[in-house]
């Protein structure tokens, strides 16, 4: 367990850590038009290839293909790490990028292998607080790198913790063979469906490229992002189709992602890592710039926000292994966030502690409460065979939400901005320069006798985003709704039967 959660925690920070670094890759690479794919490459290959591995892990051996994700995430980090270019720099993003599908997806294949479904929903918790934990101290750990050694070390750090969990799953992890053992080796990775993969994997790239043209100022109703965006439809379209002709053979077989609790955890996990995104995002960008915070002071302030998330996520394990049904804790935790969301709305440039610090706790105990529900339900209605593509599923679609809305509200942050500028409420300042500079060097770019007015539409601006989030944890709620309302509980024959199927491997 302890292997897993640091493997979680690193492919969590891997999708933040680079933001407070990149000021200075770029001045020493020289690479400013290179910025948007030093994030993008890593997300654009962590949501395209998890399905693929769901597949992997029910073809093959779900310890080898950890191992195989773990090595994958290793070298890529090691290529970033002694980057000589840029090029080789978003290359090693792009690898350590597919390395973390397999550790997001393996991680609750693995805990789904080891551990009895009763006992499941605790360590699912465990797990996924630690994904939270992780794309929240990103920023914060960048700063520390950055500013203290140098910012190779945002990837240099992966290498000896995740040999950490290598040597935990060498030691510890003894799952049963694998059922499609005895077929023969080229017979299953014609199973894998790497055309289906190939479909995906045009599609999230014309979208990725679509949203990160509109980070950088080209509107969006230009030829380029609306010819990107029908493209990206239109690959979909034909991916759907594929798999629907592929069956069972399907990268997601129809008859698993149509089930309806799977199809309600993939469209909640989308809602609220969408929600949740930009709240990661900004929240720091907030108190850097509106509170004039250090990049270690606004870490510090989100610490309400991990904390009683990492708690409540636990409660609401426990929860559900006492009581046995997911669907309760998953409606009224999102309705609660949902809230939260709306209160953090709310902040202005004189909020107080209590107001941004309590804003964050509700926000935390709701999105707690729910945000690991969508695993467990797939696991509650599956049997162990179709559990690793569904899981995939489920990861894939917080992944495609977070990835998404970050484009989303990063855009609309900007075009505030630049609305402010042309209706002339600011006439003195590069606006371009103040978007690039970020929220650490904002008050220095401000004269001040402009600061005031500057923080009220920085704020607004800010506003604007968190805004966003609130139809996104609606949403979330609603589609919950939908989640069937089957037991996690089983009586002690069952519950043996399951250890024994899964053969429960930790030593």
């Amino acid at each position: 367990m302890v292997g897993l959660m640091i493997a979680q925690f690193l492919v969590s920070i891997d999708r933040t850590i680079i933001s407070t670094a990149i000021p200075y890759i770029t001045h020493e690479f020289q690479s400013t038009p290179d910025i948007g794919w030093y994030g993008s490459a890593y997300l654009l290959t962590a949501c395209a290839f998890q399905p693929l591995f769901g597949r992997i892990f029910m073809l093959f051996s779900i310890k080898k293909a950890y191992l195989a994700a773990m090595f994958l995430f290793e070298i890529g980090s090691l290529l970033c790490g002694v980057a000589s270019n840029s090029i080789t720099l978003i290359v090693g993003r792009a690898i350590a990028g597919l390395g973390s599908a397999g550790i997001l997806t393996g991680s609750f294949v693995v805990v789904a292998a080891a551990i009895p479904l009763r006992s499941r929903p605790i360590f699912m918790a465990v797990v996924g607080t630690m994904f939270g934990v992780g794309a929240t101290t990103g920023p914060l750990l960048g700063g520390v790198f950055t500013d203290l050694v140098s910012w190779r070390w945002c990837f240099y750090v992966n290498l000896p913790l995740g040999g950490a969990t290598v040597v935990a799953m060498l030691l510890f992890f003894h799952p049963k063979k694998n059922s499609n053992a005895g077929r023969g080796l080229v017979e299953r990775l014609l199973d894998l469906d790497v055309g289906g993969n190939a479909l995906l994997l045009g599609a999230a790239m014309m979208l990725f490229l679509a949203l990160e043209y509109t980070t950088q100022g080209i509107a969006w109703s230009s030829a380029k992002v609306v010819g990107l965006l029908v493209g990206a439809g239109a690959v979909t379209a034909v991916f759907m189709v594929w798999q629907r002709w592929k069956g069972e053979a399907a990268l997601i077989p129809p008859r698993i992602f149509t089930q309806r609790s799977v199809a309600a955890s993939c469209g909640m996990a989308f809602m609220i890592y969408a929600a949740l995104i930009n709240l990661t995002y900004f929240l720091p960008v907030w108190f850097q710039a509106i509170g004039g915070m250090s990049a270690l002071q606004s870490g510090i302030s989100l610490i309400p926000y991990f904390v009683v998330n990492a708690v409540f996520s636990l409660a609401a394990g426990c929860f559900v292994s006492k009581f046995g049904y997911v669907t309760p804790p998953a409606i009224l935790g999102s309705a609660i966030g949902t809230v939260g969301l709306g209160l953090m709305t709310l902040l202005r440039v004189d909020s107080t502690t209590a107001q941004w610090a309590g804003f964050q706790v509700v926000t935390s105990i709701g999105f707690g409460i729910s945000i690991q529900q969508g695993f467990m339900a797939v696991q509650t209605v599956l049997d162990q065979k179709d559990m690793a593509i569904a899981t995939a599923a489920v990861v894939a679609s917080q992944s495609l939400g977070g990835a998404v809305f970050l484009f989303v509200g990063n855009s609309v942050f900007q075009n505030q901005l630049v609305q402010a500028t042309d209706a002339g409420l600011i006439d003195n300042l590069d606006i371009q320069e103040l978007i690039n500079s970020g929220a650490a060097s904002f008050r220095n770019l401000v004269p001040p006798e402009d600061l005031p007015l500057m923080l009220e539409i920085y704020n607004k601006a800010l506003m604007t985003v968190f805004t966003l989030s609130i139809p996104l944890g609606v949403l979330a709620t609603f589609i919950a709704c939908a989640i069937e309302w089957k037991s996690v509980r089983k009586d002690k024959k069952s519950d043996e039967v399951i250890s024994l199927e899964a053969g429960t491997g930790i030593s």
